[in-house]
């Protein structure tokens, strides 16, 4: 049941919000652990999708050692990063997943195939996302959230007054559409690769830990090994971008973004993701970069398709008589396997790229047909 306007809280009524009046929400969602049905959170994207352009989705789990539902309203503290410490890499992927892939599915059906997303872990980020104050640079219009989510949304708010920002507009989401959906968490877990085994890393296990990739057109694949890579680090991560060089054959690779947006927005979205590591973001000419000569790496992460290129970086810090990496893989399904939905092939920079060629299509047709301007002498006549 959607709530009235009232000066205490600033909720809303869904007729005040649309997608062209606000641009930035934050979807606070809270599950009891990372095991816990995501049931409701597909209609919470959907109409939280309806409402704004971007969305930030704030992952938060309720303090099990509180005797009644409270959450950490002190992200940086020790005790949250202790707490959030308990979830298994398994169970976290998982729900990343989860939601990125509902996000992209909706964003799609919309017409939104372009709409970004950015999931936060609030026990894990190391900052108060939201509330305005030191480190949180992000600008939100407008907080989202189910029933049980708007007393802490409510709280947020106050800490934002306290930190000399302005309170933001809330919007309560319909329970009763959410209800409705009936999906269920594996349901909307279409990206997890179930032959891979499940790896026992646990939260902040390595210090330094490896990764690279193109990341073009950041999307839902990339933000998924991203935020794993730094979920598993408690020091610094190192990330190559292969710059432009190594790119001459990608499909559509006129519509590729440059090297320097393209660092630029890892290291955006990973000091969103979780504060407090270093951040290494450099651009790489090779396909083994900083990992065979960096001796202070522990680990490096990969996709399933990338598992090979693992084996090769250990082969060559051998050669070198560097320690061998432990890899960690990211069972994330890829557009290049045979088993894969239509919607995991749209999570991928060739497809955005390629629509991105196709508007660029339809946008010079439409221009060539365009009808000639009249002459002073037709608007004369008429």
């Amino acid at each position: 049941m959607t709530m009235e306007t009232n000066n205490r809280n600033h909720t809303i009524s869904p007729s005040s919000l649309s997608a062209s009046s606000t641009q930035h929400g934050l979807l606070l969602i809270v599950i009891p652990d990372f095991e816990a049905p995501l049931g409701d959170t597909c209609s919470s994207i959907n109409q939280a999708l309806g409402l704004v352009d971007r969305l930030t989705i704030v992952v938060s789990v309720l303090d099990p050692n509180s005797p009644t539902p409270t959450f950490n309203n002190n992200a940086t503290n020790g005790s949250a990063k202790k707490r959030g410490s308990g979830a298994s890499f398994h169970s976290v992927q998982k729900v990343l997943s989860a939601l990125y892939v509902s996000f992209t599915k909706q964003a799609v059906a919309l017409g939104r195939p372009l709409a970004e997303l950015d999931i936060v872990i609030r026990e894990s980020c190391g900052y108060d996302v939201g509330a305005g104050g030191v480190g949180d640079e992000i600008p939100f219009d407008v907080f989202l959230g189910l029933p049980p989510a708007i007393k802490e949304l409510e709280e947020l708010n106050e800490r934002r007054l306290q930190n000399g920002a302005k309170k933001l507009a809330i919007r309560t989401l319909d329970e009763a559409k959410a209800h409705a959906t009936g999906e269920t968490h594996t349901s909307l877990v279409e990206a997890i690769d179930s032959t891979l085994p499940h790896t026992k890393v646990q939260e902040g296990q390595y210090g330094d830990v490896a990764l690279g990739g193109t990341f073009d057109h950041l999307h839902a694949g990339h933000k998924i090994l991203l935020s794993m890579t730094a979920w598993i680090s408690s020091h610094r991560v190192v990330c190559g971008v292969t710059d432009d060089a190594m790119l001459k054959t990608k499909k559509f690779k006129e519509f590729m973004e440059p090297l320097d947006k393209r660092i630029h927005d890892v290291e955006r979205f990973l000091r969103i993701f979780k504060r407090g590591l270093v951040y290494e973001v450099v651009p790489i000419s090779d396909m083994y970069g900083p990992t065979i000569t960096d001796d202070k790496l522990e680990a490096l992460t990969v996709s399933k398709e990338t598992l090979k290129g693992g084996g090769m970086v250990n082969q060559e810090r051998a050669n070198r008589n560097l320690p061998p990496l432990t890899i960690e893989v990211i069972n994330v399904i890829s557009p290049t396997q045979t088993q894969v939905d239509e919607i995991s092939l749209k999570i991928s920079s060739t497809f955005i790229r390629q629509y991105l060629s196709e508007q660029a299509s339809r946008n010079n047709s439409n221009k060539s047909v365009e009808p000639p301007k009249p002459t002073a002498t037709s608007e004369a006549a008429h």
